[in-house]
């Protein structure tokens, strides 16, 4: 709660004058002292503004000089020179001194004594401490009772507005799971989950650079806890500062703690609670196409930086089991529980934040058994913005569909030339022309290989004899076999393209 030396010039009842040292003025001052000591320093911690007569200051330009330098490398904030006592006013040499160096030298009248300077910075420290102290009662309520109402997400809210940084929930493994505001710089929430990773018991303090406008930058601090209850870890917070952290900020930062770590200690009955009702709004959007303001921003708490994912989990014989194994697994996770059953389908729809993989999908069905496991389907579908989730859960389902019974998630990405058989009314009119066309050609030894060749060779012979093992000649006459057997043309791009995917669907 330091003031600076350019507050204290504007306290006109003290007539302080500044000298030099312009370049210093916004140094802040934690402290005031007396001394005519020809090297004070010994007894200095750094911060203080420091007031003499000049009567102990040691004679000659080089005196100034070296009295000037002393102070600034043991931190002296400040020079105050009480003008009118042992000398009418400071040496020409310590005033070149202290604009050499940048350390502010202020001249104190004669009528203004130094106490006075020094009760009214003191008192004006403990005034600006009082109101920090007061402003971070008022921000513990206001967080307080926004965790009530809102959970982890209005406590960030509320610890960002307070502290005047960015707010961060970390899972375990330091992944950012919820921030406030959310468009935090992503080099610097990796960074915030770096030092949450090498702190994983222990609260830490770091510098960072926080970018402003482009190409400032200006310093910054990144405080990182863990959440913990006894010996149960619950992810950390982060809180990314635009300043050093004071004594309030740390109390905001250990409260939002209390309140995340209390949040996740909730007792099971109400956890369970607050699961069926996350369900209720996820199935509520769903139903409703995203257009119910409320039951979308509960919902939207399940994102994360990058937006929101859906996993959809077809297939499985008993519904309820992978709900509560994925349930059970995203809180051991850290993360917002949305997870309900499909209606309809017999699936089940979760969903995750933007940043998620595969690989954390296929942890969530881990705790199932092998059995209940070996014919689950698991889509995972692109990340979309939070008002997205209808959208998000298509997506995921046409991944689903893609994926092997008992195998790895399928991510939307990789669907490149898979999406159209995945799709059930695609599959079917394709099945259909497998059956009445290429059935018969299953019966004769060699020509649905030859088919297939030809076609994934996109009608090249050299590419389809290679394929087949075979000469050249005797491909094109087992293609013109196929091409008179089943009355099409095989030069037609179309046709080829509807024969390879029949083919495709009858293979399977």
């Amino acid at each position: 709660m330091a003031v600076t030396v350019r507050w204290l010039l504007a306290q006109r009842d003290l007539g302080l004058g500044l000298r030099a040292g312009a370049t210093a003025i916004d140094v802040p001052i934690t402290f005031v002292i007396t001394t005519e000591l020809a090297d004070p320093t010994p007894w200095l911690a750094g911060g203080e503004m420091l007031l003499t007569t000049g009567i102990g200051i040691p004679p000659g330009d080089d005196g100034c000089r070296d009295y000037v330098r002393r102070l600034t490398a043991r931190g002296v904030s400040a020079l105050g020179f009480g003008v009118g006592v042992s000398r009418a006013s400071a040496p020409a040499a310590l005033v070149e001194a202290a604009d050499e160096v940048g350390l502010a030298l202020v001249d104190v009248p004669l009528p203004t004594p130094f106490v006075a300077v020094a009760r009214t910075v003191i008192d004006e420290i403990a005034r600006r401490a009082n109101a920090a102290q007061l402003a971070a009662s008022r921000a513990q309520q206001r967080m307080t009772r926004a965790a009530v109402a809102g959970g982890p997400s209005a406590t960030l809210r509320e610890l960002s507005v307070g502290s005047g940084g960015a707010a961060l929930l970390l899972d375990r493994g330091g992944r950012v799971v919820q921030a406030h505001p959310a468009e935090l710089d992503p080099a610097v929430a990796r960074e915030v989950g770096e030092q949450a990773r090498a702190h994983v018991t222990a609260s830490a303090v770091g510098p960072v650079t926080v970018r402003t406008a482009d190409p400032a930058v200006r310093r910054g601090t990144i405080v990182t806890q863990p959440i913990r209850v006894g010996d149960r870890g619950h992810g950390h917070l982060g809180v990314v500062l635009p300043h050093e952290p004071s004594a309030a900020d740390h109390v905001l930062i250990g409260h939002a703690n209390s309140l995340l770590a209390l949040d996740f200690e909730r007792p099971l009955r109400l956890r369970l609670a607050q699961w069926r009702m996350n369900a209720a709004a996820l199935r509520l959007v769903l139903s409703a196409g995203g257009d119910l303001d409320d039951a979308a921003q509960l919902v939207a708490e399940a994102a994360d930086p990058a937006g929101i994912r859906a996993l959809v989990i077809r297939r499985g014989a008993d519904p309820d089991a992978v709900v509560s194994a994925v349930r059970a697994a995203l809180h051991d996770a850290g993360r917002p529980v949305f997870v309900t059953e499909a209606t309809g389908s017999g699936g089940v729809v979760a969903l995750l934040g933007g940043r998620d993989t595969p690989a954390f999908a296929d942890a969530l069905v881990a705790g199932l058994t092998p059995r209940e496991r070996g014919g689950l389907q698991l889509g995972l579908g692109a990340p979309h913005a939070t008002g997205a989730v209808a959208e998000a859960v298509a997506a995921a389902e046409l991944a689903a569909r893609a994926a092997r019974p008992g195998g790895s998630t399928v991510d939307a990405a990789a669907l490149a030339g898979r999406a159209l058989i995945t799709d059930p009314g695609t599959r079917e009119a394709l099945g259909r022309l497998d059956r009445a066309l290429l059935e018969p050609l299953r019966a004769r030894d060699g020509l649905v290989e030859a088919l297939r060749a030809y076609l994934e060779n996109h009608g090249q012979w050299e590419g389809t004899a290679a394929a087949l093992g075979v000469h050249r000649h005797t491909a094109r006459a087992r293609v013109e076999r196929v091409e008179a057997m089943l009355g099409v043309d095989l030069k037609s791009a179309r046709v080829r393209a509807e024969l390879l995917l029949a083919l495709l669907v009858g293979d399977e």
